[in-house]
């Protein structure tokens, strides 16, 4: 391994230098919740169709418009936007009792409003539909769970072809 001219291997000096600025506040680390007081009574019921996800993931703020970083209501599936843009999710979910649960239309991660918490969709079977359907409209592919096995059966489709095809919508 290389030397730094200090004697301290480059690798040793990486660490360092990221363990000083997680000390700083600049990175953190995020554990998801495995389980929520808030599930399943949080979740609408309704299937979760594959081309309303994708709609979702292109629409605004529903509330003010914003383009920039929204969450989908998994009650009511209002498209709101996030605390760091105008706070209109944060908003539904103190004003209505059964909506603290919300899925980022950016990365998909589910937000506990009531528990201040992130949640482990891999670990709460309950949120893996509408996580699915929301992850094939975004990704056009379903989502592989710990298991590697797909979420859905996409019909004897061949992923790796480069058809470019796309299923047709599935409800979850």
């Amino acid at each position: 391994m290389e030397k730094a001219p200090d004697g301290d291997s480059l690798l040793a000096q990486m660490i360092a230098a990221q363990l000083e600025q997680e000390g700083n506040g600049e990175f953190f680390q995020v554990m998801p919740e495995t389980s929520s007081p808030n599930v399943p009574s949080h979740i609408s019921s309704g299937p979760w169709i594959t081309d309303e996800c994708a709609s979702m993931l292109s629409r605004p703020c529903e509330s003010c418009g914003d383009v920039g970083e929204n969450w989908v209501c998994l009650q009511t599936r209002k498209v709101l936007c996030s605390r760091y843009r105008n706070g209109c999710a944060v908003r539904h979910a103190t004003a209505q009792d059964l909506c603290a649960l919300h899925l980022s239309t950016v990365d998909l991660s589910v937000w506990d409003h009531k528990m201040g918490a992130y949640l482990d969709v891999f670990a709460i079977e309950e949120l893996r539909p509408a996580f699915t359907a929301l992850h094939l409209a975004k990704h056009g592919t379903p989502p592989v769970f710990p298991d590697m096995t797909p979420v859905l059966d996409l019909g004897g489709m061949d992923l790796d072809d480069d058809d470019d095809k796309k299923p047709a919508a599935k409800t979850f």
